[in-house]
């Protein structure tokens, strides 16, 4: 499942419902292929090929967390 976008009850409103969005947040990582980026440490490649592959990367993890913030 790609990600497009989170439903509303599902963005973070405050510490009220941070467990139940970062259990959302979770999947939508996991799902997307992401779920490294949230365990541990991702360093920056040295090799251009991979240089890009984790750029984009990192630039749908953003785009994940700021629509679901």
């Amino acid at each position: 499942m790609a990600f497009s976008s989170l439903r509303l009850e599902y963005a973070l409103g405050g510490s009220s419902n941070y467990i139940a969005w970062k259990d959302c947040m979770e999947a939508v990582f996991e799902d997307n292929g992401l779920k490294e980026f949230i365990d541990q440490e991702v360093l920056k490649p040295t090799y251009a090929t991979q240089l890009v592959e984790w750029m984009k990367c990192v630039a749908r993890a953003r785009r994940i967390l700021l629509e679901g913030v």
